[in-house]
């Protein structure tokens, strides 16, 4: 209770004054040494040690200090225990992350086209030989097998997707049952959701702003990056052949990478037969192409050069860009 002159500590039960404070000009003091005939105990402040010490060293985390303590490495740390299960809020707001999500040590699907990943990487600022600037990624759950399509606009993403759908059915006389996407408008629009509702496929969607939960298609769209960007420049090629790069990258991984806990190639998984990797050569090298297309005279060239730019799909070729005609 505060008073024009003085203060007064009374007891929760109201019965004992517990002590008495006087005032000075606008603070109320109180002599503790004057009580200690009383047995008066004072709590000034209710504090832990090691919330002031948390404060103290910047909010470091609770395992830096108590090795600190456990191993004595620095002077003046009282040896408390550093360990707490309360959250601090202000850690809370300057360092909170997002949690990692665990490997997953189980095959989900039992077969392909159970389950496809789809996604769309960025534009390029460059674009390809045939004017593409971006590339839809199919990834199949159960083997790993993936596809590239090149597209000149997002568009475009929707026909390319229902046609490839239509396509690899048949081929694998199998039926696609789900497609995992983000909520990229290129997916989430009314032609794709009818496609989908025609078809009898369900279209699954990642949560906002966490491309974790698609992270089979975000990992695959990283690796193949790096690797396409890796041949790109080891043989100081063009930015304009970015898309023959990926689609060497993809073919090679298709056939090199070993399915997790399968222990079998994606093409093994997919095929259903093992991989032949013999004919392969090095991207970006120098290669000659005989030149049977026009009528030669006596002493001309026979052979024109070109850099290698990959492997055909439709075909049992090679991708060749040759230097003197500029044409693929």
């Amino acid at each position: 209770m505060f008073g024009k002159t003085n203060c007064i500590v009374i007891n929760k039960d109201g019965n004992s004054i517990v002590f008495k404070g006087k005032r000075i000009k606008n603070v109320y003091k109180i002599k503790f040494s004057e009580l200690v005939d009383e047995k008066v105990i004072c709590l000034i402040s209710v504090n832990d040690k090691k919330w002031v010490w948390h404060r103290r060293l910047g909010h470091a985390n609770w395992r830096l200090i108590s090795k600190l303590t456990k191993l004595q490495l620095v002077k003046g740390l009282p040896n408390i225990d550093y360990h707490s299960d309360a959250l601090c809020r202000a850690c809370q707001k300057g360092k909170i992350v997002k949690s990692s999500f665990k490997t997953k040590d189980i095959v989900s699907t039992t077969r392909p086209l159970e389950l496809l990943h789809i996604d769309l990487f960025r534009p390029v600022n460059t674009a390809s030989l045939y004017g593409s600037k971006y590339g839809l990624v199919i990834v199949d759950d159960y083997s790993r097998w993936t596809l590239v399509k090149f597209l000149r606009s997002k568009d475009n993403a929707y026909d390319v997707f229902s046609n490839f759908c239509t396509q690899i059915q048949s081929e694998k006389e199998m039926k696609i049952l789900k497609v995992r996407s983000d909520h990229g408008g290129e997916f989430e629009n009314e032609p794709f959701e009818a496609f989908c509702e025609k078809h009898g496929i369900i279209h699954e969607f990642s949560s906002p702003r966490t491309p974790q939960k698609n992270g089979v298609v975000e990992k695959k769209n990283r690796t193949l990056q790096e690797m396409a960007r890796t041949m790109i420049h080891e043989n100081n090629l063009a930015k304009h052949f970015w898309a023959e790069a990926v689609n060497t990258t993809c073919c090679v991984q298709n056939r090199i990478y070993i399915r997790p806990i399968l222990e079998k190639t994606t093409y093994e998984l997919f095929k259903e037969r093992r991989p032949n990797i013999s004919y392969f050569h090095q991207f970006g090298c120098s290669c000659y192409i005989l030149n049977n297309k026009h009528y030669l005279k006596k002493f001309d060239a026979k052979a024109q050069r070109g850099i290698f730019l990959g492997y055909s799909e439709r075909s049992k070729a090679y991708i060749v860009y040759n230097s003197e005609t500029l044409c693929v």
